[in-house]
């Protein structure tokens, strides 16, 4: 009697469970087809797979203080992907790092993420807007000022530069200013809010 009122919650979970493993989902991937990985800090990293055409980005519910250093990362998986559940998790150095979510970007994106951190960002909105809040690792210089004021900055010209506006306009006008110049690596982030949602960088008032 008791069997029989338990089969159809077992059938449904059953059912449950195999329907979550082979329902195709663009924030999962397969832990055999990982080609390559980048922490970007202690809370994201890029993950390569040969078998998508862009990479993901996996955002970490809680911070993994070894993350960056880390040689090799465990991923364990409720089902045969790694999805964006409290259930999947990475390991770096026996600490389980719980998955927030994991999402598809595209290449640029990803190569603007990993090269963030050695690259200088500059602001080129008017004083007042600087002051009203930017990114903490910003400098500031006006995009009408940029022709003579860059070389205080960078006078390398490979060096990778990220701009950012209040809309993409003016960041886009500073873009073609320093291509013009013979910076060859020069990427135009957008708006603030976009900026700040790429590079995960507070802003702060100054």
């Amino acid at each position: 009697m008791i069997l029989k009122r338990l089969l159809p919650i077992l059938l449904i979970f059953l059912l449950n469970n195999l329907w979550a493993e082979e329902k195709p989902s663009k924030d999962c991937f397969r832990v055999q087809d990982i080609s390559g990985w980048h922490a970007l800090d202690d809370k994201r990293l890029i993950v390569w797979s040969p078998t998508h055409s862009k990479p993901f980005l996996v955002t970490l519910m809680n911070r993994c203080p070894n993350l960056i250093f880390e040689q090799s990362l465990v991923f364990k998986s409720t089902f045969s992907r790694t999805c964006s559940n409290s259930r999947d998790t990475i390991y770096a150095e026996d600490m389980p790092c719980y998955i927030k979510s994991i999402e598809r970007i595209d290449k640029q994106k990803a190569d603007v993420l990993v090269s963030a951190k050695k690259a200088i960002v500059i602001d080129v909105r008017s004083l007042e807007e600087w002051q009203e809040g930017h990114l903490s690792n910003a400098k500031h210089i006006e995009w009408t000022n940029l022709e003579s004021k860059i070389g205080e900055v960078s006078s390398y010209k490979k060096q990778t530069i990220l701009l950012y506006c209040q809309s993409g306009n003016r960041s886009e006008k500073a873009l073609e200013i320093l291509k013009n110049l013979g910076y060859i690596k020069v990427i135009n982030l957008g708006g603030l809010s976009d900026a700040q949602e790429l590079l995960g960088v507070e802003v702060v008032k100054s």
